[in-house]
């Protein structure tokens, strides 16, 4: 679940979902899905073939994820490009390669976040404006609004593990801290993880 966020992270939050009686079925596709006033048979089977499965349930939530808002633009009659999710492409000053024809946020390849778009615009504008732009993506947090919530900022320990950097990793479980214990809500930890040399921050989840 969750493939964006760091492994050790993603381990302990699926547990924590399965602790409240979660289940999961991954590597599982949807085959039909059958809807009545009693509720819907939703029927599945392993992305791979094999045996189906019929869960019942009342109701149920789709969430696939975010596309961009471009279709519908004539994009195309213009010239603009496209990746084959729809978004636009830009260089680094946002344009796209029709000069004159800048995109940010949701629209470009990225994390499709507020506090992002709102980055992505005060750069474009410093660039338009003659002036000197720049968005650190390393540092656009991201949360996941569950119970338990959780959040990141960075490099994933896989990402620096795949772009060969040296690290270190610091850990603080939640049961260690007394307010946690508490308020009962010691589940969790923070995890730190800096440039082996230098001390510099490069991830914190």
């Amino acid at each position: 679940i969750v493939p964006s966020m760091d492994g050790e992270i993603r381990k302990q939050f699926q547990r924590s979902l399965e602790k409240q009686k979660m289940k999961f079925m991954l590597k599982t596709k949807v085959v039909s899905v059958d809807s009545s006033s009693d509720g819907v048979k939703l029927t599945v089977e392993p992305a791979a073939g094999g045996e189906q499965t019929i869960l019942e349930a009342d109701v149920v939530l789709v969430s696939a994820g975010r596309t961009p808002f471009t279709s519908g633009l004539d994009l195309e009659k213009i010239g603009v490009q496209t990746d084959k999710a729809g978004r636009i492409l830009v260089n680094e000053r946002f344009v796209s390669n029709v000069p004159g024809v800048y995109a940010i946020g949701d629209v470009i390849p990225g994390p499709m976040l507020a506090h992002k778009a709102e980055e992505d615009g005060v750069a474009c504008v410093e660039f338009i404006a003659g002036k000197h732009g720049h968005v650190d993506y390393d540092l656009v947090p991201g949360v996941v609004y569950t119970h338990p919530e959780v959040a990141s900022v960075g490099k994933t320990e896989e990402q620096l593990k795949n772009d060969g950097v040296s690290y270190k990793v610091g850990k603080f479980p939640f049961m260690a801290n007394s307010r946690a214990k508490a308020i009962d809500n010691a589940e969790g930890l923070v995890k730190i993880l800096a440039d082996k040399e230098t001390d510099k921050i490069l991830g914190v989840h």
